[in-house]
């Protein structure tokens, strides 16, 4: 055990030989949340319109205030502006009302380029026009009865930065692995390690354990980040270290393996970081994949982040998504799995060869 800790100490002195990596593998999840999350649609979109005059016109601004989630935030806020006909459009976006022949027309005009936006104000409108209609319509009306998943709406904010997690776990063992292990080789420091008469399973167990450690200082400062931008913190810190830990061994046997069979600095960090990227893309990175149905979901079941955001699932909303069992067993059977294989490659890659 003395002999482990020493290895392990070396580990964490080798900080100083790949500063800049070590940086960018533990805070850019972090960086990228926090610039990404400043752009992320919000549910309440400020609705520019000019002052209402007709009863209609009435309506209309109040059935706005009305569309929204049963459990959340209103979609639309209503601001009521002084504006001219040939005045250019302020803020993306102005309803303005046409009077011809007692027929009343909303006229929803964009000063807009992204058809994403357009949208999303178009059907804020139509939703408005629609309550209306159905409210006129009596007893005829069409009924929708809400049943809630959950007790209260959460910004999506949460559910991305939820799932960047492994990523950010995933990213900064890989590429720190990566390089470190590609760096020997370059060095030719890898001579240390083929003379040394401790066992393969020390040696290797010190990396892996240190670059888990890694992984999971980076999850967790982007946990920090994550609640400190939206107010939503985890039921369970222990939950989160746990499943980042099994993230965090997965991406430090990757990165370890591809340094080395590359044995090249470059070529083993860009494989750490497509890895990383490619699990979290195809892994539920921007919704659980049972929603999405079809190749995704298919391809989705493959990935670990996959089934790290069904286990981080229910520690951020409190609802169960999905086998906890079978997420966890298959996350502790790909890391074993990936540790045998860094061994044996180890053994082939460094051993063999003394």
């Amino acid at each position: 055990m003395k002999r482990f800790a020493l290895l392990l100490r070396n580990e964490f002195k080798l900080f100083r030989t790949a500063i800049p990596v070590h940086l960018i593998g533990i805070f850019q999840p972090a960086l990228m949340f926090s610039l990404i999350a400043l752009v992320l649609v919000t549910p309440t979109f400020e609705v520019q319109m000019e002052p209402p005059v007709t009863a209609l016109e009435e309506q209309l601004f109040f059935a706005m205030k009305q569309v929204g989630s049963p459990i959340g935030q209103p979609y639309i806020d209503p601001v009521v502006v002084e504006t001219s006909n040939d005045q250019e459009v302020q803020g993306g976006q102005i309803i303005r009302f046409e009077r011809d022949a007692g027929r009343e027309t909303a006229v929803q005009q964009f000063g807009l380029i992204d058809s994403n936006m357009v949208k999303n104000f178009r059907n804020r409108l139509t939703a408005a026009a629609l309550l209306i209609w159905n409210e006129e319509l009596g007893g005829d009306a069409i009924t929708i009865e809400q049943e809630p998943w959950l007790p209260r709406d959460i910004s999506y904010n949460v559910y991305f930065g939820m799932a960047m997690l492994p990523l950010a776990a995933m990213l900064a063992s890989s590429l720190i692995g990566a390089f470190l292990t590609a760096q020997e080789f370059e060095f030719n420091t890898i001579i240390e390690y083929r003379l040394s008469p401790t066992s393969r399973y020390l040696l290797i167990g010190a990396r892996l354990f240190r670059l888990s450690l890694t992984g999971l200082f980076s999850g967790l400062v982007l946990m920090v980040v994550i609640g400190v931008m939206t107010g939503t913190w985890p039921s369970s810190l222990g939950g989160i270290g746990l499943i980042l830990l099994a993230v965090a061994l997965i991406g430090s046997c990757i990165g370890t393996l591809a340094g080395l069979i590359l044995q090249k600095t470059l070529p083993a960090f860009l494989v750490g970081l497509t890895f990383s990227f490619f699990t979290w893309i195809m892994g539920s990175a921007f919704g659980l994949s049972s929603g999405f149905s079809g190749l995704y979901e298919a391809v989705s079941r493959f990935m670990p982040n996959t089934y790290a955001v069904e286990l981080l699932f229910p520690i951020y909303y409190r609802v169960n998504t999905g086998s906890s069992l079978q997420a966890i067993i298959l996350l502790i059977t790909v890391g074993g799995v990936l540790f045998l294989v860094t061994n044996i490659t180890y053994q082939s890659r460094v051993l063999a060869r003394s």
